[in-house]
């Protein structure tokens, strides 16, 4: 059963669980849905938080976009918005977020544009700075192909739906090669894009995500980790070793882009969902790293 709030003029639909007085805002990436973070927020409860796992922007049944704004900024906005209207409604005292994949990049924009937001920043499967990262990796620019035909509306979203979004479990397999992940997920998630509007909204995170990375890269001649301002807020980037979708040695030099302290952990015999894939191990890191206060 999902509730709703609207939060950065975005109707969100979201789960929740527990009723601690911490706040634990956890955001999925792609091709995913709220459900996604369940392990992670079901055990979070457990050890006095409030966990909500919303459905991204776009991602039915939260709402579209109402004026088409999927970047990078507007998922930040969306995640210190969110953690405003949530612990007024939950009573919390405090906040963190955890973000898997595109979660993850909402997490950092968030953190850059209100450091004092969250607590913990929690990132999983996409390192900061991932724009300059693929440019100097082309090993990463082939694993990122997907990032390239995202970039052609209208083709892209056709073969996004084909063979009732058979591209998702390919995906899935793909990035975390040893998931036995279960049917019932699958179906959720192949639901959520079902919904209306919802594969070009998934789509249009990629364009408006890219678009801005090629106007800096011409107008400046390359990307650096420093083009972006620094991260000031405790993070705990995981990455798993054995991601197809972003290598594992893309999280070498993770902690750079942080003034605040910032741990790296690659997770062993874990892919992309590495969350997914070894739920207590990631928990047990997760609530490590939440629980120092």
């Amino acid at each position: 059963m999902t509730e709703t709030l609207t939060a950065n003029g975005v109707e969100f639909a979201y789960h929740r669980r527990g009723d601690g007085d911490r706040l634990a805002l956890c955001l999925h990436g792609f091709p995913d849905n709220a459900d996604s973070l369940l392990p992670i927020a079901d055990r979070l409860a457990t050890e006095g938080f409030t966990a909500v796992s919303p459905y991204m922007r776009g991602y039915g049944p939260t709402s579209l976009a109402p004026d088409d704004d999927y970047s990078t900024r507007a998922l930040g906005a969306d995640a210190l918005a969110l953690a405003d209207e949530l612990l007024e409604r939950e009573d919390c005292e405090e906040a963190v977020l955890i973000g898997h994949d595109w979660g993850a990049v909402a997490g950092y924009a968030a953190a850059r544009q209100d450091p004092d937001q969250f607590a913990h920043l929690v990132t999983m499967a996409v390192p900061p700075g991932f724009s300059a990262l693929v440019l100097d990796s082309p090993r990463q620019l082939l694993r990122s192909w997907y990032i390239w035909l995202f970039q052609f509306p209208g083709v892209a979203e056709r073969i996004l739906e084909a063979d009732d979004f058979a591209l998702i479990e390919r995906l899935w397999r793909l990035w975390s090669p040893d998931w036995e992940y279960d049917d019932d997920h699958l179906d959720s998630v192949i639901e959520t894009f079902g919904s209306e509007g919802t594969p070009e909204a998934a789509l249009q995170y990629y364009r408006q995500f890219v678009n801005p990375a090629v106007r800096d890269l011409a107008r400046n001649g390359r990307l650096t980790l420093d083009s972006q301002p620094p991260i000031d807020v405790p993070g705990l980037v995981i990455a798993g070793e054995r991601d197809g979708c972003i290598g594992a040695e893309l999280f070498d030099r993770a902690d750079e882009p942080f003034t605040a302290d910032c741990r790296v952990v690659k997770i062993r015999d874990a892919g992309h969902f590495m969350h997914r894939e070894r739920p207590d191990i990631v928990s047990e890191e997760i609530r490590e790293f939440v629980g120092a206060i």
